[in-house]
């Protein structure tokens, strides 16, 4: 049997110029692709809505790009173990359990087939090796921080500064390490130029699986056992044969069609996810920096309370059904073991490089405003992002892990206005419009019937009163000229919003209980009226419920009648006007059977296969 031959991104292949150390290399590198600088329209432009969380992909907004490197294949499992072995033998990792930690450390990085029947990595002997022959196949059963110790380990390889802080899990982006790819830049990547028009794929607007790893593909792995993953950059064009690839089953050979694509990348749609660098804010397009967007200080809560970072390009399992789309975002929460129905089977990483990281401007992550001591900054809580007061900065630690870093609290990125700085002789857009939230703890929401986090009493909901809560808010920023409230809840199936309230004038502190006549009744996703309607989503299990007030600039202009107002035309209207927001976290729990609840079925159910969504 002839042994697999695949181009590589094999640590021993990275080619960097001699001398590079600090500085990144404008010179080419095997196994990366060279990402040009420019700007594009960032989002979905085919109106495609995700049921399982629609409208995070809107507004459109315009971003800037700084130039980077990226790999062209995501990290496969051998590069992993390579790392494993070599994090090992530094004493930098140990083994628990089956789970792979730092040493002394809480977050779990990876898991060996010990721990998960589904991992490709094996324990014993006192050193990690790869199993299944699946050398050439991406790295799974992997979770964010060991991606990003893994980025860390490559820069220390080639003698580079460390990005990633493995106590607040931060990242310097000022630093010419590697790391994982913003969102942004994922999707910039992913595009491959394709921008005259927007293209729902890396290749075109039509699926195709003989370019993809998606779950109605040409893949002969199918034939064995799960996860069904195809070696890196196998959708290249070319025929292949099992005696080469040694696929399971009877079928002999497999004709692909090149998937890469404008910029050589394979996989950037299908195979499996890949975790990005920032954490998942379901409004971040909202307010957005236009120039390198970092990301979120933290993330979106979703339906276990809990932060998670944001992952892209579909995968094995769900691939062309909107998530393999370029545009397409999601929360690793899906993914993970809270989920039965997705264990880490298909979630892997792509690494990324700056072109030149000491010329690029300080870019510091925008913070997503919340209650005070709820901002879930990357405090140490791996993927759930919990912190619990890991922050080791001047900015310390709250309740959910007050967003620290390394050296004191982060400032905000000058990203443009009145004391911006633009430079000169390029095509960037103007960051002016991109307005940034008010501090942590500055900007808080309340209610006298509930604490944040609390459980909501019946009276609010479809078993008491049908109330509307009391609500009151404090330390809105100078500027604000209006409000806007909306309350939704993730459901796993979708978004569901019960009260839409716009045009709150400015001189307005809070709303009493059964508010009327102050401000504008939007829709609501039960019945599409333009009317409050209580939580009424059955059991079992508590369900999370979340109040935010946004602090505006300006009235939003709403040009369609208030039934027609949903959240995702308000969040669109309040684009560049969204000063601050606000966050009140409740928890209701309702008896009997579930109206919402994901009907599960996964692997070692029924047929043994795993279920689509």
């Amino acid at each position: 049997m002839k042994k697999q031959t695949m181009v590589s991104v094999a640590m021993g292949a990275w080619l960097v110029a001699a001398g590079a150390g600090e500085a990144a290399t404008q010179q080419q590198m095997a196994g990366f692709a060279l990402i040009p600088a420019g700007k594009f329209e960032m989002g979905d432009h085919h109106n495609f809505v995700d049921p399982k969380h629609g409208g995070d992909e809107t507004p459109i907004h315009t971003v800037w790009v700084d130039a980077f490197y990226m790999g062209i294949y995501t990290v496969t499992t051998r590069e992993y173990c390579e790392f494993l072995n070599s994090a090992l033998a530094q004493r930098m990792i140990e083994v628990r359990e089956g789970g792979v930690y730092l040493v002394g450390g809480k977050d779990l990085l990876c898991e060996t087939r010990e721990m998960s029947p589904h991992s490709r990595i094996g324990w014993g002997g006192g050193k990690f090796t790869v199993l299944d022959r699946k050398e050439n196949h991406p790295i799974v059963c992997i979770r964010w921080p060991g991606a990003a110790v893994y980025c860390n380990w490559l820069s220390a390889q080639q003698r580079r500064p460390l990005c990633y802080n493995t106590t607040t899990w931060d990242c310097d982006f000022n630093k010419s390490g590697f790391r994982l790819p913003t969102e942004a830049e994922w999707e910039y990547a992913g595009r491959g130029g394709l921008h005259n028009p927007y293209r729902n794929f890396p290749w075109g607007d039509e699926p195709d699986g003989t370019k993809a790893n998606w779950p109605e593909s040409k893949n002969p792995f199918r034939a064995g056992p799960i996860p069904w993953t195809t070696p890196v950059g196998f959708f290249n064009g070319k025929l292949h044969r099992k005696a080469d690839f040694g696929w399971p089953g009877a079928q002999e050979s497999c004709q692909t069609s090149n998937g890469a694509n404008g910029y050589g990348l394979y996989d950037m749609s299908g195979n499996v996810w890949q975790f990005i660098n920032d954490w998942y804010g379901r409004d971040y397009y909202a307010y957005s920096p236009a120039e390198n967007p970092p990301g979120p200080a933290s993330g979106s809560l979703v339906q276990d309370g809990k932060p998670y970072r944001g992952m892209r390009g579909g995968n094995w399992y769900n691939g062309e059904n909107g998530h393999g789309r370029v545009s397409n975002r999601n929360p690793s929460y899906y993914r993970g073991p809270q989920d039965p129905d997705h264990p880490y089977y298909h979630l892997g990483f792509r690494v990324v490089l700056p072109v030149n990281a000491e010329s690029r401007p300080v870019i510091k992550p925008t913070p997503v405003q919340r209650v005070a001591g709820r901002e879930g900054g990357p405090g140490g809580g791996g993927s759930s992002g919990k912190g619990k007061g890991k922050g080791k900065g001047k900015g310390g630690g709250g309740e959910r892990g007050e967003r620290g870093g390394g050296s004191g609290e982060r400032g905000e990125r000058d990203s443009g206005g009145a004391g911006g700085e633009r430079r000169g002789g390029d095509d960037r857009p103007q960051a002016a419009n991109a307005q940034r939230p008010a501090r942590s703890g500055s900007f808080v929401l309340s209610s006298t019937e509930v604490a944040d986090g609390g459980n909501l009493p019946a009276e609010f909901t479809a078993d008491g009163s049908s109330a509307t809560l009391p609500l009151a808010w404090t330390g809105a920023p100078a500027g604000t000229k209006s409000y806007a409230l909306i309350m939704h809840h993730e459901a796993p199936d979708m978004t569901k919003w019960y009260w839409i309230l716009y045009n709150i004038p400015p001189d307005v502190r809070s709303l009493p209980k059964n508010v009327k006549g102050i401000g504008t009744l939007g829709n609501n996703s039960v019945n599409e009226r333009a009317e409050y309607t209580p939580p009424k989503s059955k059991g079992p299990g508590a369900k999370t419920y979340i109040y935010t007030v946004y602090a505006l600039s300006a009235p939003p202009q709403i040009n369609v009648p208030p039934e027609r107002v949903n959240r995702e035309v308000l969040l669109a209207a309040m684009k560049d006007k969204i000063l601050a927001s606000a966050e009140l976290s409740v928890v209701y729990t309702r008896q009997g059977n579930s109206d919402e609840q994901e009907e599960r079925r996964g692997p070692g159910k029924s047929e043994d296969r795993p279920r689509r969504e």
